[in-house]
């Protein structure tokens, strides 16, 4: 059920995909869209692959960080296949929710307690939003003229992002600081659902709620105690989201673009993650193409952005989906081997 699940989500992101690309392009000249990207600069588009590549390679960096402040031996290979094997269940479901129990599960195949591996993945998602909020408070003190010029009309899309990140840490901090609060939010949930005659059985919701916030009081006490592990992985995890924003400047480069700085579009590109993280779709296709011609015609034109969201998405997006395809599906042909190793033991002895 959970494999069609998956595999519906996939033909969903191929079809919206075509009618997007089919909206773009249909007014379009392609013979000169082809073009440039037959012209872009090998070795600007070396450094977008490597800027995209260390997004994925820096949530890894950043799980080893928590992983070893907890006492467990890891390395960063084994910690980067679990960081592209979030990446890919991410893209392929609603609002990246299949990610992280996908990473819960390749780790506990790999002898790390759902303990530790629900503490690492809690951790870093708080600090993975915190570091947005700070990118793009720093973008609107410093570069507030600019937001508001090259936002226009999606200002209020941007707000809505933002304020969805400032609730989600204030949920989680919740979590984290308040021994009760969590518990407290959650029944108050269930109660309004059971109201609602959403939720008929409250009170098997309701145990259900208690063994999962059972798993994060571990998570909860540890965060509480490592500060100092905080402010390492927040520095980690800033790199990680500007590599992330940069794979972009290196395309505009590629694409022999100029009269913006490298700050600038960085920026932009963070306003469009901004606005399409939110929405539930499976790894922002089609909107995030759609949002990036729009924010990016101005400052490229309408045919040379559409030029830039094919090499740009390439990099950040779809060469590490495939990727990380790859790697999933070792992994999982890794640990049916080591399963029929354990059977064939157990039959010897």
């Amino acid at each position: 059920m959970q494999k069609k699940k998956y595999y519906l989500n996939i033909i969903f992101m191929l079809v919206l995909l075509g009618l997007v690309f089919y909206t773009i392009l249909k007014e379009e000249d392609t013979s000169s869209i082809l073009d440039a990207l037959k012209d872009a600069s090998i070795f600007f588009m070396f450094w977008a692959a490597i800027a995209g590549l260390m997004y994925v390679i820096m949530e890894g960096v950043s799980m080893q960080i928590i992983l070893l402040s907890l006492g467990i031996k890891t390395n960063i290979i084994q910690c980067t296949k679990y960081s592209f094997i979030g990446f890919f269940f991410n893209a392929i479901t609603p609002s990246a929710t299949g990610g992280q129990p996908m990473q819960v599960l390749y780790m506990n195949n790999d002898g790390i307690n759902m303990g530790a591996s629900s503490v690492t993945l809690l951790f870093w998602t708080i600090i993975y939003k915190v570091a947005l909020i700070i990118v793009e408070a720093l973008v609107f003190i410093f570069m507030y003229s600019f937001a508001r010029q090259h936002l226009k009309g999606y200002m209020w899309l941007f707000i809505i992002g933002i304020i969805v990140n400032v609730v989600s840490i204030f949920l989680y901090s919740i979590i984290v600081f308040s021994q009760n609060g969590a518990k407290n939010i959650a029944y108050f949930a269930t109660w309004l659902l059971h109201k609602l005659r959403l939720v008929r059985r409250k009170e098997k919701i309701e145990k259900k709620l208690d063994k999962l916030l059972m798993s994060y009081k571990e998570g909860a006490e540890y965060m509480r105690s490592h500060m100092k592990t905080a402010g390492i992985v927040l520095l980690t995890t800033i790199i990680q989201r500007v590599s992330y924003f940069a794979v972009t400047w290196f395309i505009y480069r590629a694409l022999g673009l100029s009269g913006y700085t490298c700050i600038e579009i960085i920026v932009l590109q963070s306003f469009v993650s901004v606005c399409i993280d939110i929405l539930p779709f499976p790894g922002g296709v089609g909107v995030n193409e759609g949002f990036f011609v729009k924010i990016f015609a101005p400052v490229m034109g309408k045919s040379m952005a559409v030029s830039a969201m094919l090499l740009s998405r390439g990099a950040s997006f779809y060469v590490l989906l495939i990727t990380s395809a790859i790697i999933t599906m070792a992994a999982q042909v890794h640990q049916i081997h080591m399963e029929g190793r354990k059977i064939k033991l157990k039959k010897d002895k």
